[in-house]
């Protein structure tokens, strides 16, 4: 099975819970449903710290623009930080994400990390006014997302990054910006300068960007099993090793956003730069993937586990098989690929 994830404006979900005639949103239409169709955020991004999610992001708003342009249809207008004299508006121009920390200026005075904690952030979305509350603000570490001495969990999020949540004020009772994961619940990391191609799976530099990355979804789960590009105190990757990584979460061998897996599907990784190695002596080669790019070779589909007995067929080409075990490893000793997948016997 083939998903295709995408993000389009207009929410059905966002319509009834705010009682709008016009929905905002950059919805999560996993079926690939026409541009401009109404529909409503798909469920949880995955049911485990080992498995993978078919879905780039969850969040209903993924991206803002920190200067006060429109980005996708979405403009930030405000954020008031609560301190200890009373709720306070932060400078104009001076929110940024930074090593995945947010920080901002009031009246010149530096405000960052948790000190945003009970902030609320106000949205205009296509026309839409929307509040969010940022209601926890945690390092991983006590989130329990940092978890070394079992590799196998694949709960790697640098310790001291931090992780937020986010929730809609929407009057019958908060609501949470990301759908919920069984590892992370609904915590997302920040990106700073960032953006995603929801369509494409491309990851590429923006200034003045701010990229809400859901736990629950790929672009999120890829820094959770070790692979961010701005770790504060863990080892970084590069964008074309991260956007690599996201790829491979979703099983997008292609390397255009179509995604060969379901939501809950194990793997393992193997990478150049010791974050992760396999873990699982049954287990036997899924892919081995380029840096900046889809897969270099494909031996098995992760949503059915069968073997490939012809090379993939993708748009613009396919991807080679990569032989058998042990020519995978030759391959890998040799220098071929980045990353290198594995997923479970059927």
């Amino acid at each position: 099975m083939k998903t295709t994830t995408r993000r389009i404006p207009g929410a059905r979900s966002l319509s009834t819970i705010l009682g709008l005639s016009l929905a905002f949103a950059l919805a999560c239409d996993p079926d690939g449903g026409p541009e401009g169709a109404l529909v409503p955020r798909d469920g949880p991004g995955s049911g485990g710290p080992w498995q993978n999610t078919n879905v780039i992001d969850t969040a209903e708003v993924d991206a803002i623009d920190t200067q006060g342009l429109a980005l996708d249809g979405v403009t930030l207008q405000n954020v008031i930080v609560m301190l200890s004299g009373g709720p306070a508006t932060i400078d104009p121009g001076s929110l940024a994400v930074v090593d995945g920390t947010v920080r901002a200026t009031v009246g010149g005075a530096s405000v960052s990390g948790k000190g945003f904690t009970g902030s609320v952030w106000i949205f205009d979305a296509s026309g839409t006014p929307l509040t969010a509350t940022l209601t926890t603000v945690e390092t991983s570490d006590d989130a329990g997302l940092w978890d070394p001495i079992t590799p196998d969990e694949l709960l790697k999020l640098d310790p001291d990054r931090l992780v937020y949540t986010f929730t809609y004020d929407i009057g019958s009772g908060p609501l949470a910006t990301c759908a919920e994961d069984s590892a992370a619940g609904a915590r997302a990391v920040l990106y700073g300068d960032l953006t995603v191609n929801t369509l494409s799976g491309d990851i590429t530099s923006r200034p003045n960007t701010i990229y809400f990355g859901c736990i629950s979804g790929a672009v999120g789960k890829a820094a959770l099993h070790g692979y961010a590009p701005d770790s504060p105190s863990e080892p970084s990757v590069s964008l074309d090793m991260f956007e690599t990584a996201v790829r491979a979460v979703r099983a997008d061998y292609c390397g255009d956003g179509t995604s060969y897996t379901n939501v809950g599907n194990r793997l393992t990784y193997k990478d150049r730069e010791g974050i992760n190695t396999h873990t699982e002596a049954s287990y036997t080669t899924e892919a081995l993937w380029n840096e900046g790019g889809g897969a270099r070779c494909v031996n098995r589909r992760r949503d059915t586990g069968a073997t490939l007995l012809a090379p993939l067929a993708c748009a613009g080409g396919s991807v080679p098989l990569c032989g058998t075990e042990a020519n995978v490893s030759s391959r890998w000793t040799s220098g071929t690929g980045e990353l290198w997948t594995k997923i479970p016997p059927l």
